[in-house]
């Protein structure tokens, strides 16, 4: 079973297994929990996007590791006038690992 789940204010295509790096969630390492974000499930090759469908799946997800993204580096300048300045960020990160796609509903 395969699934699109919206998290970090971006998309994914996951399935059982998957190790996905997203922007930092509030859970800690080792901790699990469940996104209800779904856009769309596809199970036995039929692609499921009714919504009332939808919210009788949820994905159960584990933080793995808790790190610091690449360094991204800005670097402004105005010719003739002196001015310069540089500036680096780095965005935390949590890599996540889908444990599986589950549902509520007997009947799906």
């Amino acid at each position: 079973m395969k699934a699109i789940i919206g998290i970090s204010g971006r998309q994914f295509h996951v399935q059982d297994g998957d190790i996905i790096e997203i922007f930092r969630v509030n859970h800690k390492k080792g901790e699990q929990f469940s996104i209800q974000d779904i856009s769309a499930i596809e199970k036995d090759g039929v692609l499921i996007v009714d919504k009332a469908s939808l919210k009788n799946y949820s994905v159960l997800v584990e933080v793995v590791d808790e790190k610091k993204g690449e360094k991204i580096h800005v670097f402004k300048k105005k010719k003739k006038t002196g001015y310069h300045r540089k500036i680096g960020h780095r965005d935390y990160i949590s890599v996540i690992k889908i444990i599986g796609i589950q549902t509520t509903d007997a009947t799906s």
